[in-house]
Formats: structure tokens, C-alpha cells, sequence
């Protein structure tokens, strides 16, 4: 940590392993050993064994001989070769902070003594490391050296038997002695082929995390808390928040296995020495991650796998749910018409209580009842989640459970794509895709633009995207009402864009609905004048009837001049419907032969422009026009030669200045 001496407290008579485990050789792959077995089986002595340290810290762990809380040591296997050893409790009641070290852990040591094999913790605790996804392993046989060459066969036996149905089926079983040394030479050797022969750790570009399993405050550096990380690095000086409540602070510096380091390592166990929080603030089972990445979820859904041996899971039922270093109780249900039968899989969806939980699709977790039962304890089962935004549908939906399946089978492709389409007319907001999967920008990008290759899907914009079958509804909607605008009111040239837009769905976001009839336009389905839009091709037109008034009304009003009858006293004059008037004056108006004024009167055209060539021979030989020498102009009564006046305003070649006007333009703009 940042600072001059190292966390861990060298100067201090009794040292701590959990806070300060030991350097680790240069090189050394940030893999996470963890022990898992029966109480009193010999997991904490066999650890000390191995590596020198005795894990079991607290007062009370010494005094009972049983670990209560984790216990963390590396172990070297060779000169560039280490692993970081977890040591969990194995007593039934400490199973939670069992499932608590076995997040994030890459082997498992299974430990079962030689004179009393499998126990029932020993079948919970590898039942646990097989739900958190924990394959690669071995098992010792501990205190061999109190049994004969015919016991330790059987022990084998039963071990063979334990593990026959699970991914642990072929692993390594070695027998040892952590009191006399027999065979611990072996358990290292067969440690170091494994860790040597391990799968190369994917690039894991999701967002930065650090589950807490401790925190402790250490004089001169302050806060600290331990963990084991995952997803993006970070470094020093780094901006976290702690969830829940996104709680604020800052990297002062980071360790692993007691040395300094600049930036964090996805699958290390790494104390992070922060800054702006105190001790009390912080807790095991929250999670430190970067600002505003993740969506923090109260309701998840899951794939299940139901250890019960009793009863199927057919209703919601309450339980406790252990995922990372987090306990909460939660309600887990299934999904789906059928139940989750006794040792089967299935997909649930689980309510959290109290605060939400910072999760992402591939998490794993526990569920446990308050009661036991035979041969897996209280752990009731446990899986994987899949989605921490799930859709406001019934559990008995097919759509949901088909949808699950898709997002199921692991495809960031066919998981983003069915997000997307879920969002159906609303739209899948860029930012919240990113959050709710933790895939980072740069692969959003690159799937997104597959899929709009593929024609499966159209981003409107950098922040939003709907499914091609979404966009094509809409499409057709607003087709629909464009046309039904045609048909009802033809002598319009069309509907304006905001009347347009306002008629799909409110759901739909206001930048998809521009877009859309953009992109209606750019396929020369739609054409756009200024803010009125026409199905391309559209002209109005006029029935033998409209088209007689519509003459005469031409010749009513050129016979007028500036002296223009209202709309209203030719209705009166010909019984026709004034609307009906209006309508047709306004065609009449975009046909070039008209102008419409203020109060809703209309002038000829040619008597309009005769009327500006008076004006701007007025301001050949003026600087202004006063209002009585405009009206004299004008030539009309007062009711005529106000609008007009407006007019010739609106036109922009006059401009008012005070109680006279002058010249604006010479040119009217239509």
C-alpha cells in the first residue's frame, strides 16, 4: 500500500495470514486453492502442514479446534509456482461462510479423513463446490497414518463412490499425514500438476469486482478489505463504489499476498487499501466495483439445480441465499408449467430481500433451507444467474421460459439479441444492455453491428437499438396513419411530422420515432416537406364538385381585390359549410392563387403583389412609411387594411419601427 511499510505488520508479534498471507513467487498464476471437507477432518491442520501458517486465528477457533471464519495462506509448489490457499469452516452451521470462500475459487482440495470417510458435509460441501462451478480438484485421505493399508483402500472406495456422479469423478486421491509428514510430498506434486495443467484464465472483460470476505483497519493506511477479484483491472488511484447504495471511494493502494502491486488481477486475492471510507462502513458481503456498472438487482432470474431429495420445487418458497460473500433471505420460484423435480435443473426466479444485490449474468450461488435434509444438509441447490433485469411476465409464460433458453446457452450474441427483442416497442437503451450483462463497449459495438448486418436488429442512435421486427411494426403503423390521413382529408398535402410522430405508441422513445420517418423517407416510402410528411407520390386532389366551388371561390376573391370577403360571409352567401370553405381556400392557397392573412382572411394573389409593387415604389423615394400613408396605399376599409398590414410584415418586406415602418426586403418571402 501506499505508504512506507508494508500491511503486513511484520513488527507485530502475532501475524495475521488472512491479512498479510506471504509474498508469492515472481510470476506465480493468480490461481485460488480451496479446502472443502468434514468438520474435524484435518483441512486446517493439512494446511499448515503444506504451508507453515496456522489459519485458524481467532481465539475461539483455537480454543473449540474447529475454523470458523476463512482462513487465506499462499502455498509455493516451486521457485515460479504458488497458489493462494483458502481454508473454509466445515461445521454444518459455518456452511455460509463456506460457499463464501468457494466464490471465486479455481481447485478444490477436498479433505476426508482416512478413519471416518465421507460425512455429511463432506457430500454438502462438494455439492456446493459443484454448484459454484468448481471442476478441477483432488482429495486427500488425512490422518492415513492412524489406519491400515485395508481401511484406507475402503476410504478410497468411498471416495470413488462420492464423487462418481459429479465432475470430480476422475480426480486425484493421495493419501496423507499432516502429523507425520507421509505423503505430503505427493499432495504437492499432484497440487503443482494440476495448477501447471490448468486452463488458461479467460480475458475477463467484465466490469471490475472485489466480493468482500473482510475488512479490517490498519494504522497509518486505514481501511482495508480483502477479497477475491474479478472481472477488469484496476489501479491505483482508481474511483470504486461500494454496493449496495454506490457508495463512494477511491483506491489508495492494493496488495497481494502481502506485496504492493499498481493494478488489481482478475482470480487474485487482493487487499485494497480505500480511501473516504471507514471501517465501520464496509461489511463482508459488499461488493466493490467501478462507478456506475452494474445494475443492482432485488429480482433475478436463474438456472436451478435442485438438490432436494425430498420435495420438488413447485411454489415459491423461502430461503437463504448465498452468493459471493452476500446472505440474504430470498424467495425462489420456478419457472415454467412444471416443478424443478429432486435432483434435477430448471430455471427460477428469486426475490431478494432487503437491498439488491450487484450481480451479473454467470454469477453463481446457494440456496439453503432451515431445515435439514439427509445427504445434503440444508443446502436446498443453487445455479447460475442469467438475468438481473428480468421482463414483468408470469413464471408460467412460455415466451419467458423460451427466452431463458436462448440466454441460457452462453451466447453474448443470442443473449443481447434476445434483450433486445424483449424490449419489443420501447427499445433497449445502449447503456442499460451494458450494465445488465457487463459486456463492455467495445463488444456491445461489435455484436450490435453483426446484428444490424444481419438485419436483426436497428440502432436509431448511440444509445438506442429495437428489434428489426419492433421497427417494421412501426414502420407500418405509421404508413397506416399517413395513409388514413390521405383518404379523410385529401385536400391537405399532408400531416405534420409531430402529428405523425405523436401517433405510435407512448412507449416508443421520441428518438425512434424520429428515425423511423427518416428512414421511411430514405426508402422513398414517405416524402418530407419542411415539417409536413406525404406518402411519396401523394398530390391533393380535388372532386368535380370541390373543384366547381373551388373556381368560383378563385374568382370571388380576384374579383374582390384587397377588399376580401370573410370565409364566413360567403358561407353565409352560398349555404356551404364554412370548414369546408377553409379547406379549400388553404388548397387554393399552396396552388399559388391565394394568400392567406391574419383573421383569417384570404387575399388574391395578383392583387397582393400589385399591392407590394405600390409599396416598394413608396420606398424608392422614402426612407418610412407611417400607417396613414400605408393605408391610403392599401386603399381598403379598416378591416382589410390591418390584416393586410400584418402581411406585408409577415412577407418581410416591411418592418415595424416604432409608429412607422420601413424596408425589409424587396423580395416577399412566401
Amino acid at each position: 500500500m501506499s505508504g512506507a511499510q508494508p500491511l503486513d505488520r511484520r513488527t507485530e508479534a502475532a501475524r495475521d495470514p488472512a491479512r498479510d498471507p506471504g509474498p508469492a513467487p515472481p510470476g506465480a498464476p493468480p490461481l485460488v486453492l480451496g479446502t472443502a471437507g468434514h468438520i474435524d477432518h484435518g483441512k486446517t491442520a493439512l494446511v499448515r502442514a503444506l504451508t507453515g501458517q496456522d489459519l485458524d486465528r481467532l481465539p475461539e477457533e483455537k480454543a473449540r479446534g474447529i475454523t470458523i471464519e476463512l482462513g487465506f495462506a499462499p502455498l509455493a509448489l516451486a521457485d515460479d509456482l504458488a497458489v493462494a490457499i483458502v481454508d473454509v469452516p466445515g461445521h454444518e452451521r459455518f456452511v455460509r461462510t463456506m460457499v463464501a470462500g468457494a466464490s471465486g475459487l479455481d481447485l478444490v482440495m477436498l479433505v476426508v479423513a482416512a478413519d471416518e470417510g465421507v460425512m455429511p458435509q463432506t457430500r454438502e460441501h462438494l455439492a456446493i463446490c459443484e454448484l459454484l462451478g468448481v471442476e478441477r480438484g483432488l482429495v486427500v485421505l488425512t490422518k492415513s497414518d492412524l489406519v491400515d493399508e485395508e481401511m484406507l483402500e475402503l476410504a478410497t472406495e468411498d471416495v470413488r463412490d462420492a464423487l462418481a456422479a459429479g465432475p470430480l469423478a476422475d480426480a486425484p486421491i493421495v493419501a496423507a499425514s499432516a502429523q507425520t509428514g507421509q505423503g505430503l510430498d505427493a499432495v504437492r506434486a499432484t497440487l503443482e500438476a494440476l495448477v501447471r495443467t490448468a486452463p488458461a484464465r479467460r480475458d475477463d472483460r467484465r466490469p471490475a469486482r472485489l466480493a468482500i470476505d473482510r475488512v479490517f483497519t490498519k494504522h497509518g493506511f486505514g481501511t482495508v478489505a480483502t477479497g477475491t477479484w474479478t472481472g477488469r483491472p484496476l489501479a491505483v488511484g482508481a474511483a470504486v463504489v461500494l454496493e449496495p447504495g454506490a457508495r463512494k471511494a477511491r483506491i489508495r493502494g492494493l496488495e497481494r499476498h502481502g506485496e504492493e502491486v499498481a493494478t488489481s488481477l482478475a482470480g487474485a486475492r487482493i487487499a485494497v487499501n480505500l480511501q473516504d471510507r471507514a471501517g465501520d462502513e464496509i461489511h463482508r458481503g459488499d461488493v466493490l466495483t467501478e462507478p456506475a456498472a452494474l445494475l443492482p438487482t432485488t429480482v433475478f432470474d436463474a438456472t436451478l439445480r435442485w438438490l432436494s431429495r425430498e420435495t420438488p420445487l413447485a411454489e415459491p418458497t423461502s430461503v437463504e441465499l448465498l452468493c459471493g460473500t452476500t446472505e440474504r433471505r430470498a424467495r425462489v420460484a420456478p419457472i415454467g408449467e412444471k416443478p424443478v423435480e429432486p435432483g434435477g435443473t430448471g430455471f427460477a426466479r428469486i426475490h431478494v430481500e432487503g437491498p439488491p444485490l450487484a450481480l451479473l449474468p454467470g454469477d453463481r450461488f446457494v440456496i439453503r433451507g432451515f431445515a435439514r435434509d439427509a445427504g445434503v444438509g440444508a443446502t436446498l441447490g443453487g445455479g447460475r444467474v442469467l438475468d438481473v433485469a428480468p421482463p414483468h411476465r408470469r413464471r408460467r409464460d412460455p415466451a419467458l421460459r423460451a427466452e431463458l433458453e436462448r440466454i441460457a446457452r452462453g451466447d453474448e450474441t443470442a443473449g443481447l439479441l434476445a434483450r433486445i427483442e424483449r424490449s419489443a416497442l420501447s427499445g433497449a437503451d445502449l447503456e442499460g444492455l451494458r450494465r445488465e450483462t457487463g459486456l463492455d463497449g467495445e463488444a456491445i459495438d461489435s455484436i450490435l453491428a453483426r446484428l444490424v448486418e444481419a438485419g436483426a436488429i436497428e440502432c436509431f442512435d448511440a444509445r438506442l437499438c429495437m428489434s428489426r421486427e419492433a421497427a417494421d411494426r412501426l414502420r407500418s403503423a405509421l404508413l397506416e396513419t399517413l395513409d388514413a390521413f390521405h383518404e379523410g382529408d385529401p385536400l391537405q398535402p399532408g400531416m405534420s411530422r409531430a402529428a405523425l410522430m405523436a401517433g405510435l405508441p407512448g412507449n416508443v422513445p421520441t428518438a425512434a420515432r424520429a428515425a423511423l420517418v427518416a428512414r421511411l423517407a430514405e426508402t422513398g416510402a414517405v416524402a418530407i416537406d419542411g415539417e409536413v410528411v406525404s406518402r411519396t407520390g401523394f398530390t391533393a386532389r380535388l372532386d368535380d364538385e370541390e373543384r366547381g366551388i373551388a373556381d368560383r371561390l378563385a374568382r370571388r376573391f380576384a374579383e374582390a381585390g384587397l377588399e376580401a370577403p370573410a370565409l364566413r360571409t360567403i358561407a353565409d352567401e352560398t349555404g356551404l359549410d364554412a370548414t369546408r370553405l377553409r379547406a379549400l381556400a388553404h388548397y387554393l392557397e399552396r396552388q399559388g392563387a391565394l394568400i392567406a392573412a391574419p383573421d383569417d382572411l384570404f387575399f388574391d394573389r395578383a392583387a397582393v403583389l400589385e399591392l407590394v409593387g405600390r409599396v416598394l415604389a413608396h420606398f424608392d423615394a422614402h426612407d418610412a412609411l407611417d400607417t396613414q400613408a400605408l393605408k391610403a396605399l392599401i386603399g381598403t376599409s379598416r378591416r382589410t387594411a390591418m390584416p393586410l398590414m400584418a402581411l406585408l410584415d409577415d412577407l418581410q418586406v416591411t418592418r415595424r419601427d416604432g409608429s412607422v415602418r420601413r424596408l425589409l426586403s424587396r423580395t416577399p418571402r412566401w
